[in-house]
């Protein structure tokens, strides 16, 4: 069954992604972990790495069981149809999520600006990009093409190759 991705209210992610697993849809809401500062205290809150959406695997006979769950707006559509996310995207945003969503590295001189590059292992295998900079803190972006959605992730050079 392919993953694809519901648009739902806005901050209610992790109560949605509770009521669909209720009603027997798998579903998955990737986390993130931030420190909050508050005028007297700091605290670790936990937060959905992407905003407004929640990824469900179904098949076309149970895909409208997700509406029975307040909150869910729709599904997210792209080319026509809904968009489908592949099951390599779904394991790379929970490698994201359990890695605390940076993988710490640092690019040479061989990538420039712009550079289209491959991942050659790891967690993110198989997946393209391009170099966003190359600086002291060098970037690799990652596009998750099925939404149009980007993450941005540190990666060692080692493990990238030129397309």
């Amino acid at each position: 069954m392919p993953w694809k991705v519901l648009y739902v209210a806005s901050r209610s992610e992790k109560k949605i992604n509770d009521r669909l697993n209720e009603l027997g849809v798998e579903c998955y809401v990737p986390l993130k972990k931030e420190k909050r500062k508050w005028s007297d205290r700091i605290k670790l809150v936990v937060t959905p790495l992407i905003n407004g959406y929640v990824f469900v695997n179904v098949t076309e006979k149970n895909r409208d069981e997700v509406f029975k769950s307040a909150g869910v707006l729709n599904y997210v559509r792209y080319n026509g149809g809904d968009a489908v996310i592949r099951e390599e995207e779904i394991n790379a945003l929970k490698s994201i999520e359990e890695k605390g969503y940076y993988v710490e590295g640092q690019f040479g001189g061989d990538f420039e600006k712009g550079d289209l590059v491959k991942i050659k292992y790891g967690p993110f295998k198989g997946f393209t990009g391009t170099v966003k900079e190359n600086s002291k803190e060098d970037i690799f972006s990652v596009q998750i093409e099925s939404i149009g959605y980007t993450l941005t992730i540190k990666v060692p050079k080692e493990i990238l190759i030129k397309r």
